[in-house]
């Protein structure tokens, strides 16, 4: 999307400041240096003036805008109280929220299922006036959003999202990279998930007796049967994975994990916790002792290696050997 510069462009940047609570009576040349900004366009304060008499003007040549000096203030107001010529009325931070949930909006452009995400974006940047560029490099200069190498297994959202709502069933050719296998699974979708940027679907499986989750990344092929199934009242979307650390499922009951944690993850570990059930038991000026209540899985054993010698397990017995193992097993690669 091109630039927006137009005088329109200006009237509703004008707009949104005389009607900025927290920032009343702006001067010709705050106007000016806002305009500027949001453009990124030098403005002048006699174009400014412009503007402003333009607004004043009668429909449909203005707005009929109620704009007058204010003496003691030494600022522009709007002499009618809840007067706006936009049609969504927004304070100052409300507009940068709205155009910085477009741009994390549109790092989806290209998933499958949010296709229309750019273009809705678009017809509301026109409509409402937001001055965004969603082509704009600028924006990415300063924030970044995180985003994927590879988006395999995308496609297949927008066949599993219809067949989530309508209850259908999903035949699911999956490679299973552990056992090294190719297998077809009869799925009822019942969640689909996004985890450090790949997407995940659990679903009843009956022949398993179980809820399963599926990477859609190792989905070779999906067949959908369009019948509905009965609804199952038993999965839970907000617990399903309440105990576990990742995306693994665990029908096991969930353990209590202690650990001993080292300068400096000491500190990480309370700002970005382990799991949702992390405790402080005990802690010093350079250690912190926490409990998790949670499955065990690999993806715990994962996070307890990556803060190497910083990490000790305290409890349980099992999980100690677990880590134990895995740790001689890397030491071996080195010999």
């Amino acid at each position: 999307m091109p630039k927006i510069k137009s005088a329109v462009s200006r009237y509703y940047i004008i707009d949104a400041c005389l009607t900025n609570k927290q920032k009343p009576y702006p001067t010709l040349e705050e106007l000016a240096s806002i305009c500027s900004e949001k453009i990124r366009e030098g403005i002048s304060t006699s174009t400014i003036e412009k503007d402003i008499r333009q607004m004043k003007m009668s429909r449909p040549n203005g707005y009929d805008a109620p704009i007058e000096y204010s003496k003691q203030n030494k600022g522009y107001f709007y002499a009618e109280q809840g007067f706006s010529i936009a049609d969504l009325q927004l304070a100052e931070e409300e507009w940068d929220g709205l155009r910085y949930a477009a741009n994390l909006l549109h790092q989806y452009a290209d998933v499958p299922v949010f296709k229309n995400f750019k273009e809705a974006i678009e017809k509301i940047n026109t409509r409402f006036n937001l001055l965004i560029d969603l082509e704009e490099k600028d924006f990415e200069k300063y924030v970044q959003f995180e985003t994927v190498n590879a988006t395999t297994g995308y496609q297949w959202i927008g066949t599993i999202y219809p067949a989530l709502r309508n209850r259908w069933i999903l035949n699911i050719e999956y490679e299973n990279i552990y056992k090294q296998e190719v297998k077809q699974y009869a799925v009822y979708p019942k969640m689909l998930k996004e985890h450090r940027n790949r997407w995940y679907v659990i679903g009843w499986v009956a022949e398993r007796d179980d809820y399963l989750t599926f990477a859609l990344d190792r989905i070779h092929q999906i067949d959908v049967v369009e019948k509905v199934q009965k609804h199952r009242f038993d999965f839970n979307p907000d617990n399903f994975l309440q105990h576990s650390v990742g995306i693994m499922e665990n029908d096991s009951k969930p353990m209590k994990v202690l650990l001993s944690v080292q300068d400096p993850y000491h500190k990480l570990i309370q700002l970005e916790p382990l799991h949702l059930s992390q405790k402080i038991i005990k802690q010093t000026k350079n250690s912190i002792e926490i409990e998790l209540m949670v499955h065990v899985n690999p993806e715990l054993c994962k996070s307890i290696l990556s803060m190497g010698p910083c990490c000790k397990v305290l409890q349980p017995s099992a999980l100690k050997k677990e880590i134990k193992q895995l740790l001689e097993k890397t030491i071996g690669l080195y010999k």
